[in-house]
């Protein structure tokens, strides 16, 4: 009897410490649904109607809450990209950089192209251009007005003919006419051995021919002063003043056939000493003979200064050579004959 009593006392001990485990198992678990449902089966209760549905209430807010702040998350990390977008990443600034080296590079090239565009014009004649050359001289009146780059190779006191006396095989040159300017253009004699000591020798030593867009010839005044005789015995007789301009184009057009030529007139003068043979005026007509024949441009300086001589006088300084009135007043005659030229050109194109 005791002994069944003793039995009986500790299987109540033992449930009424199954039963104490149960409650704190529960009251820490009261806040989770696991946790209830864990005590539930542990303590053997049935899972009644309304507990089933606390239950899947509680797990429909649970997942709504998970859903919910999944939402919030994905809404944040979208705002943070768009922030990132405006502000900019560490790759934004590559991108900033990138675009300005590439507006420096086509600037560079705009100006390079520009700089390609401008005419460039090469000189061959006497004083008329050779005078006043740095300060107001005929290439830099040009230049001033006009956007070209000049290379004023003119040497004063030089003809275009070969003067008597001088020998006219090119292995024996010695002279600075005309066909001597054009045989340094062609590479054919050194500017070194035959102008060293003139005004244009610095300059043709610095001209690429190649990238050349025109050459004016202006010859005449020291072919006249010489009585070099205008019409040559021969087709290209060096020696007349018709000749050696044929002679000296058609070399240069044979070697750089993208070059266009204008020749000029002598201006006139007064010349009070001796009789000459032909008259400054023949001279004029004789160029302009050869400017139509070798299908080159013509510009007339002869009556440029004006309409009789006496309005011409008054732009002469010594009979001869310009005033400085007077080389503004040739440079703008080439001004306004150029620009005809390259209107006619882009029309063309």
């Amino acid at each position: 009897m005791k002994k069944h009593n003793f039995y009986f006392i500790g299987e109540c001990v033992i449930i009424m410490a199954l039963l104490v485990l149960i409650g704190v198992l529960a009251k820490d678990d009261k806040h989770s649904v696991l946790g209830k449902e864990r005590a539930m089966v542990v303590a053997g209760e049935e899972k009644t109607e309304e507990s089933q549905e606390e239950f899947i209430t509680e797990i429909t807010s649970v997942q709504k809450e998970d859903e919910e702040l999944e939402i919030q998350e994905n809404k944040d990390a979208a705002e943070e990209k768009d922030v990132s977008d405006v502000v900019g990443t560490d790759t934004e600034p590559e991108v900033i950089r990138t675009v300005s080296e590439n507006e420096t590079v086509e600037n560079d090239i705009s100006e390079e192209n520009a700089e390609e565009d401008i005419p460039k014009i090469v000189v061959f004649g006497d004083s008329i251009w050779d005078e006043g050359r740095g300060e107001d001289g005929i290439s830099e009146l040009v230049m001033e007005r006009m956007n070209v780059e000049i290379y004023n190779c003119a040497i004063g006191g030089t003809t275009a003919a070969v003067i008597e006396g001088c020998s006219t095989l090119w292995y024996e040159w010695d002279n600075r006419s005309f066909n001597g300017m054009m045989y340094i253009a062609n590479g054919i004699v050194s500017a070194d051995d035959l102008i060293p000591n003139d005004n244009a020798y610095e300059v043709i030593k610095n001209v690429d021919f190649n990238e050349v867009d025109y050459i004016i010839i202006s010859y005449g005044l020291n072919d006249y002063f010489s009585d070099v005789p205008i019409f040559p015995k021969e087709y290209y007789d060096l020696t007349s003043y018709v000749g050696a301009l044929r002679h000296g184009i058609q070399k240069l057009r044979e070697e750089y056939p993208n070059i266009e030529f204008i020749m000029t007139s002598p201006t006139y003068c007064e010349w009070f000493k001796g009789e000459r043979e032909f008259e400054l005026g023949a001279y004029t007509e004789a160029a302009r003979s050869v400017a139509k024949e070798m299908d080159v441009n013509f510009l007339d300086m002869y009556h440029a200064l004006g309409k009789n001589p006496e309005e011409k006088m008054q732009y002469l300084s010594d009979g001869v050579h310009l005033t400085s009135e007077g080389r503004g007043l040739y440079a703008h005659s080439v001004v306004e004959y150029l620009k005809q030229l390259e209107t006619i050109e882009e029309r063309q194109q």
